[in-house]
């Protein structure tokens, strides 16, 4: 199979933070190592017994309020198969129900950042068993795939880090050193290969750390008033501390440009908070945004720019919180919930390791007799000494934790999977270098209109 094109970002410099952005470039991302190009396969309108056209089908197709049912749809012969895959974008226009399970196939796997002299400050993916299967071009390179190989031009260097990554989309910060106050930051799709470089925000807008998510098409439901004009929608929103407030700022693909600067009332998030966020958690169609911020829950309407705060259940540790091991995320129905490792006791003889997972309901966490505890022990060395989590896919329901093993001569960092679906564990990577260099995990899953178009017959059994 020749090697896929790699997107090519534009060389011009960015415009203001009053302009519109540049359109977007790219080319074949990681679904072109699945399948040959659908426009030039052969349509057969008669392999599935039916006289209905190729577009009555997707009309009908387009109106599945549910994505298993689609999916269900495509399972059932290959014209059908077919049709849902190479048009994905065009179905996943419609509103659709948000899934009321995990899609464990979404998780493909995380992206990390390693901080030493043998991998040059690269930003790296390790894909899962299912990843690597589905997906054969994420095996095709001698090295692990980084962010460097989406692009060329040297948009992504070794100063390059990820920010925040939701529903296929990652978000990256181009700044090239501590002292770029300019925010200047770029949204790509791994999958599809397309990459939006958005204007900056310098001068008097500059700022230093701040949190970050990023919306999509995915986040509507229901009662969205205004649904977007595309499923390659998406809105980045961030918080960055001002002398006395919180500001807020936001990014919509619709517009093409910043918003202006708005001012959040209620609580308030400090500098040092900003920093210590991860990727923002989104609910309630998209109305809604929550960043774990020291021990505490940070809540944002984005339509009143009002905030809250929300406490912490206690974690693992005595009664104290542990951030370090503290994940956010949603469950099925759409509640807030958090994942949490058990308390760690290793210097005991019968010592054991579990996930726990806590759900919020009406700004409070349901009591202890409704968590659920996941043993993972079982599925690890006999030889452990710790473990840390380091990303929830909420769609998928994956969890990815890392763990250290053996003695101080011996000492290997090991990543895992969790499919809190299933509660199988499945080990992604290891390796005995000195120094953890799982810092900065962001996992990765694939929105609606992928998953779809992952669907397809793998090349050559499209006749078959």
């Amino acid at each position: 199979m020749p090697p896929a094109r790699r997107p090519r970002a534009s060389s011009r410099a960015a415009p203001s933070s009053s302009a519109a952005a540049e359109g977007p470039r790219g080319g074949r991302g990681w679904l072109s190592a699945l399948r040959r190009d659908p426009a030039k396969r052969p349509r057969r309108a008669d392999d599935d017994g039916t006289p209905l056209t190729d577009e009555l089908l997707l009309t009908i197709f387009a109106g599945v309020p549910d994505l298993a049912d689609l999916v269900r749809c495509a399972a059932t012969c290959r014209r059908w198969r077919r049709l849902v895959s190479a048009d994905a974008a065009f179905l996943c226009r419609t509103p659709r129900r948000p899934p009321r399970r995990f899609i464990a196939p979404l998780a493909l796997g995380f992206f990390h950042r390693r901080d030493d002299a043998e991998a040059a400050t690269a930003t790296r993916f390790v894909a899962t068993a299912f990843a690597t299967h589905r997906f054969p071009g994420l095996l095709q390179q001698l090295q692990p795939p980084s962010l460097s190989t989406l692009v060329d031009d040297g948009l992504f260097d070794g100063s390059s880090h990820i920010v925040a990554s939701r529903n296929g989309l990652l978000v990256v910060d181009l700044r090239r050193g501590k002292h770029d106050r300019a925010l200047k930051l770029c949204v790509c799709n791994p999958m599809a290969g397309v990459v939006h470089v958005l204007p900056p925000l310098g001068g008097k807008d500059g700022l230093g750390h701040y949190a970050c998510t990023v919306l999509t098409a995915d986040d509507r439901d229901e009662e969205s008033v205004d649904p977007p004009r595309s499923s390659s929608y998406f809105r980045v929103v961030i918080l960055y501390s001002r002398r006395g407030f919180t500001a807020f700022r936001s990014y919509s693909s619709d517009d093409g440009r910043w918003s202006e600067e708005g001012k959040v009332t209620g609580a308030r998030l400090g500098k040092k908070q900003m920093g210590l966020t991860d990727s923002g958690v989104v609910g309630h169609g998209g109305r809604l945004v929550y960043w774990l911020a020291k021990n505490v829950v940070f809540v944002l309407s984005l339509k009143t720019l009002q905030s809250t705060l929300r406490s912490m259940p206690w974690s693992g540790n005595g009664r104290n919180f542990d951030m370090a091991n503290t994940l956010l995320g949603l469950s099925p129905e759409g509640r807030l919930c958090a994942i949490q490792f058990g308390r760690l006791s290793p210097r005991t003889a019968n010592w054991s390791i579990s996930i726990r997972i806590i759900t919020c309901t009406d700004h409070s966490w349901l009591d202890a007799a409704t968590e659920e505890l996941i043993q993972v022990k079982q599925s690890l060395p006999a030889d452990v000494t710790s473990v840390r989590l380091q990303w929830f896919c909420e769609k998928s329901g994956v969890v990815f934790f890392s763990a250290v093993a053996g003695g101080h001569d011996q000492r290997r960092y090991e990543m895992y999977a969790l499919n809190l679906k299933t509660k199988v564990v499945e080990k992604l990577v290891a390796h005995d270098r000195d120094g953890d260099s799982w810092g900065q995990v962001h996992g990765y899953e694939m929105d609606q209109v992928a998953y779809l178009a992952s669907l397809a017959e793998p090349e050559g059994t499209e006749d078959i």
